[in-house]
């Protein structure tokens, strides 16, 4: 939210604050589970020594640094606590 009204997305005084959930991974990447390990290792060395400095990254994270491992069942708990609440479905068609 706040990057969006850095960038003038959206408008800040328009916003009203009704709740405020656990923070959460704004993005993740992943690989698929059958890589070779060999290959997982190197694209997560790729990420994990990535240099910021200079980045566009770096630009629109101000406050990282880094990339960092996620777990997808702890991190992103709260946004399927949030779905289920609001009857949110993720199926396919």
């Amino acid at each position: 939210m706040f990057r969006m009204f850095e960038r003038n997305v959206v408008d800040r005084s328009k916003i009203r604050s009704v709740y405020k959930s656990e923070t959460f991974p704004t993005t993740g990447y992943g690989y698929v589970y059958n890589l070779d390990p060999a290959l997982v290792e190197k694209i997560k060395q790729a990420f994990f020594t990535f240099p910021w400095a200079g980045s566009a990254l770096q630009a629109e994270f101000k406050n990282e640094d880094r990339f960092v491992p996620i777990d997808y069942k702890k991190d992103w708990n709260i946004i399927r606590k949030i779905d289920a609440a609001n009857g949110v479905k993720y199926t396919c068609k």
